[in-house]
């Protein structure tokens, strides 16, 4: 009967994936079985009884979507965007180590959080690559749910507006961001930008200062004087450096400024994901 029972999980597990490969091809509201008001997390275990014990476990509040191998991790992360994954070590073929080395060089997936779940107590070598958690099998519900919880808490960035009116640094900018899961909206004026604050409230704006026949202070001064939008995080592009002047009217407030004219693509983009993850874990 224990064989039949596995056989059981196992062939519902590939239901499953099948499912989610099919709801890949159609719009999100369509998913096969997933609740559209819950985050999904994706767990990553070759033994299937040990996805349907995290189901049970974490199921009342998250979307969880298995993966009996580590194969394929990656592209199965980046197409889903979990808010979290949980990954075992010992697997077959591909283990956890390389799993999770995978995830933290691929930008698109650099930047979700995974909780390593594995009967090897190796906590020191999990964090040093990237782990943003570590639990000791057997799992335990209340620890998990409660690092999840955790983990979604410090994590206060999803929705971010980019303001520049050049459309290959937007186009460049949003494109990255989309990757890492953020929510991006664009603008490519003052108003549109305003109009974009106010209907969106954006967790971060990236906003370029200096613009051909307008500036980026008339976007600052309008977050300023608004109560529930003035501790919006900004980050500021510019193509020249700033004058004394022009530094005291950003008031304090810049979590960075980025000099697009002294600063290659691919620096620059790295700087402005770091600032943004600074910003992220507060």
């Amino acid at each position: 009967m224990e064989f039949c029972k596995g056989c059981e999980i196992i062939e519902r597990l590939i239901l499953e994936e099948y499912e989610a490969r099919e709801a890949e091809q159609r719009p999100a509201a369509d998913g096969i079985g997933q609740d559209a008001r819950k985050k999904t997390v994706l767990a990553i275990d070759d033994n299937p009884e040990v996805i349907e014990l995290i189901k049970k476990y974490i199921g009342g509040d998250y979307n969880v979507i298995g993966l009996l191998s580590g194969e394929g991790a990656v592209e199965k992360a980046r197409i889903i965007k979990p808010v979290a994954i949980t990954l075992d070590i010992m697997m077959p073929k591909k283990n956890g180590w390389n799993v999770l080395l995978d995830l933290k060089r691929t930008p698109a997936t650099q930047d979700i959080p995974v909780i390593i779940l594995s009967i090897v107590d190796e906590k020191k070598l999990g964090f040093s690559l990237g782990a943003a958690e570590y639990l000791v099998k057997p799992i335990d519900k209340v620890e998990l749910l409660r690092k999840l919880r955790y983990l979604e808490k410090t994590a206060r960035i999803r929705k971010v507006l980019i303001v520049d009116n050049d459309q290959r640094t937007l186009k460049m900018i949003r494109q990255v961001l989309v990757e890492a899961a953020y929510t991006v909206t664009t603008a490519a004026n003052n108003r549109e930008a305003i109009n974009a604050i106010a209907t969106e409230r954006p967790d971060l704006i990236v906003l370029n200062l200096i613009m051909p026949d307008q500036n980026g202070f008339d976007v600052i001064e309008y977050i300023r004087t608004e109560e529930s939008i003035k501790n919006i995080p900004l980050i500021v592009l510019t193509s020249k450096n700033l004058d004394d002047q022009e530094i005291e009217k950003l008031d304090g407030r810049i979590q960075a400024i980025l000099n697009k004219g002294l600063l290659t693509d691919e620096a620059m983009l790295a700087e402005l994901k770091e600032t943004i993850r600074r910003c992220d874990v507060g």
